[in-house]
């Protein structure tokens, strides 16, 4: 998690991040100084927030510190109540939740919370923001799943995830999940889906699994990593393929089919799994429930 510095004087926001506390507290007295405002080290502490790193999520700064995300991602974070066990989702507006989780646990906002990580990213975000975890095999239910998605039809209970190949853990989480909410932008809408589908394949089988998901009517990719040579590999050791078919006029039944295809660990289709969807937009939030 990194920390955000956030004041007002005289109508005017002053808003910096930096890594560490020591760096953040030194860009904002610059800004305050730019104003001719003072503030002791003290008092700016005061306005510090854990916020999410954005050099830990691959949507980098222009995503994460995105207003709509953050907005969709606080807003979600207050279905969670007392001596809930939380699955705690993956991508940029999740962050903005886990981070919010965090700062009611932390001034006891919420008391007895647990947390279920679906990666090793959200298991540090939630472990830096301070949110008592449990691995997944330690719980058998969830009250409530707060997760992102790449794509979310807004007429129906269908989303599209997986751009952070974490698909398989976070379907297993969001099953389990009593309530499942999915927090996003308004950039995310898409009626009727059309975004390519992660389908994470054990690597022997790729290649008859590329010539089913053509069978199907698909374009399949295999997904190399960023910053490394060779196809990317999943935290389960599967490969994945990003699977284009266009416009879904039937995602249940491709659901189905996908799952389906030997060798297939899990695919990035959500269905009529949905509860709600909290959007962040420029002028607040919206929310969708099925």
């Amino acid at each position: 998690m990194a920390k955000e510095f956030e004041y007002s004087t005289d109508g005017e926001e002053i808003r910096v991040w930096a890594e560490s506390e020591a760096d953040v507290i030194e860009r904002a007295r610059a800004e305050l100084d730019s104003q001719d405002r003072s503030l002791t080290d003290e008092e700016i502490r005061e306005h510090i927030e854990v916020v999410p790193s954005p050099r830990r999520i691959k949507s980098g700064e222009e995503g994460v510190m995105d207003e709509r995300r953050r907005r969709g991602g606080r807003e979600a974070a207050n279905v969670v109540d007392d001596g809930m066990t939380v699955g705690l989702g993956t991508g940029s507006t999740t962050a903005w939740a886990i981070a919010e989780v965090g700062r009611r646990v932390r001034e006891g906002e919420l008391e007895g919370v647990r947390g279920v990580a679906t990666s090793l990213q959200s298991h540090e975000l939630a472990k830096e923001a301070e949110i008592p975890l449990l691995d997944l095999d330690q719980v058998i239910e969830i009250d409530v799943a707060i997760d992102g998605a790449d794509r979310y039809d807004p007429d129906a209970p269908y989303v599209v995830k997986g751009g952070g190949a974490s698909h398989a853990r976070e379907k297993v989480i969001d099953t389990m999940a009593n309530r499942l909410v999915i927090a996003t932008d308004d950039e995310k809408a898409q009626t009727p889906l059309s975004y390519p589908v992660p389908v994470s394949v054990m690597p022997a089988s790729r290649e008859a699994a590329k010539e089913l998901v053509r069978d199907l009517g698909g374009k399949p990719e295999l997904r190399y990593g960023q910053a490394k040579d060779g196809p990317l590999f999943t935290a389960n050791g599967n490969l994945v393929l990003d699977c284009d078919f266009g416009e879904m006029d039937d995602v249940p039944g491709l659901a189905a089919d996908l799952s389906a295809i030997p060798g297939s660990q899990e695919h990035g289709l959500f269905v009529d799994m949905v509860d709600d969807i909290y959007i962040g937009a420029d002028d607040g939030v919206e929310t969708i429930s099925f």
